[in-house]
This record gives structure tokens, C-alpha cells and sequence, in this order.
């Protein structure tokens, strides 16, 4: 396994391929739509979740267009492709959902001299999320 945050060894794989130079990450930022519950009677409007919406994965990652992992995710993005991903946690647990990339732009700069290229990439997660 290859790090994806410093001192960490949680990995993500898009479409089946490793995306590398991840230094950090946020998942499952969704919230479910809410219905809104009335009768005339209540003294007060009610609310109830709807179904899930896990929303989407932000990496932050050094690009890289080589990486196959990374190459995979701007595929996806070019072709509109949803692809399976597995995010693997430090404790073995693993996260299954198909996704497909909204985003993966380049952002260019210099550091220490050394010209550095980073994305935030975005990850679009649709349907459910299977633990194992």
C-alpha cells in the first residue's frame, strides 16, 4: 500500500487502479434530502430524511500523469464513466461505491524552487456505501 496522507497507509482505488500522491482527503460529505411532513393538525411542520446521498470525495493530490489511478479519474471525468472505488482505512476496513469524477484540475506553482503541480480533485459518489 502506498501512503495517501503522511504516517497513514489508507489507499483509494478508482476503476480498479491505485490513485497515488494523495496527501489528503474528505469523503462522504453528502446529506440526505429532507421531506417536509404536515398535517393540518400538527402544531408544528415535521421533517424526515429521504434517501441517502453520500455527495462527494475532495482529494487533494499531487498530479501526476502518469499515475494510473489519476489517469483513471480524468478518464472518467472525459468519458462520463462511473467506475467502482474502494477506500481502504488504516484499520482494514474498506468503503465500496461506484463514483465518477467531476473534476481534476491542475494547479501549477513553485516550491523550494521546484516547480510542484497539485489538483483538488472531485469525486462524485452515487448510490450506496458497502462496509466489509
Amino acid at each position: 500500500m502506498s501512503e495517501i496522507i503522511d504516517g497513514q497507509s489508507a489507499t483509494l482505488t478508482f476503476g480498479g487502479e491505485l490513485v497515488g500522491n494523495v496527501y489528503q482527503y474528505q469523503f462522504f460529505n453528502g446529506s440526505p434530502t429532507v421531506i417536509r411532513h404536515q398535517s393540518l393538525s400538527a402544531p408544528a411542520r415535521e421533517y424526515l430524511p429521504a434517501q441517502p446521498d453520500y455527495g462527494t470525495a475532495t482529494l487533494q493530490l499531487y498530479r501526476n500523469h502518469a499515475d494510473p489511478g489519476q489517469q483513471r479519474m480524468a478518464l472518467s471525468q472525459a468519458t462520463r464513466k462511473v467506475e467502482s472505488c474502494v477506500l481502504t482505512l488504516d484499520d482494514g476496513t474498506t468503503l465500496s461505491f461506484d463514483a465518477f469524477c467531476e473534476a481534476i484540475p491542475l494547479i501549477g506553482g513553485k516550491q523550494t524552487g521546484q516547480t510542484i503541480n497539485r489538483s483538488t480533485a472531485r469525486i462524485r459518489i452515487t448510490g450506496i456505501i458497502s462496509t466489509a
